[in-house]
């Protein structure tokens, strides 16, 4: 082999290995700003995990600005939130298999559309409506004092499992069943 051909290979190599080097750099530092996290639900019937990232406030106007109204939301920063369902749950009687998701959210100033979609892209920037599983309207709560870090929870509101998105003044909760 020729040594402007091995020389060209090792610019090649490592070109590469610097993208990737620089790539996985500028995820580490996206991720301080937007830590991962876990909420789960557990009981004797069913396990429950979504995995997301916690962007924060940071004096920013959220809901209506950064997260425009009536567009898709990743429902988080970073990744795809995800939800892995370990039995089937059903919404006001719409059922959701057990199995994994992404979960994105359509935000609207009195309402959300929570959508469970059966494709989990690589990367929080895109969104399959034709691979939608379920969609689940909630209302909106004005909560008194604001939440700087975005959160999702889950709690029992009345003895029905319900789970919450929470940021800025806004909170919606989702009730659910477990089949």
């Amino acid at each position: 082999m020729s040594r402007k051909i091995k020389i060209f290979i090792l610019v090649v190599i490592l070109g590469v290995g610097l993208k990737i080097g620089w790539d996985q750099y500028q995820l580490f530092k996206t991720k301080q700003f937007s830590p991962a996290a876990k909420a789960i639900y557990e009981t004797a019937q069913i396990y429950i995990e979504v995995d997301y990232s916690r962007p924060h406030k940071a004096g920013r106007v959220i809901f209506g600005d950064l997260v425009p109204y009536g567009r898709w939301w990743r429902t988080g920063a970073n990744e795809p939130t995800q939800i892995e369902l370990s039995r089937d749950i059903s919404f006001s009687g719409s059922v959701l298999k057990a199995g994994l998701y992404s979960v994105v959210t359509i935000p609207e100033a009195d309402s959300w559309t929570i959508v469970f979609n059966n494709r989990i892209p690589d990367w929080g920037t895109f969104y399959f409506p034709k691979d939608d599983e379920l969609r689940v309207t909630a209302f909106v709560e004005t909560l008194p004092q604001e939440v700087e870090q975005f959160i999702i929870d889950f709690s029992e509101e009345d003895g029905i499992p319900t789970m919450i998105f929470a940021w800025d003044r806004v909170k919606v909760a989702v009730y659910f069943n477990v089949l």
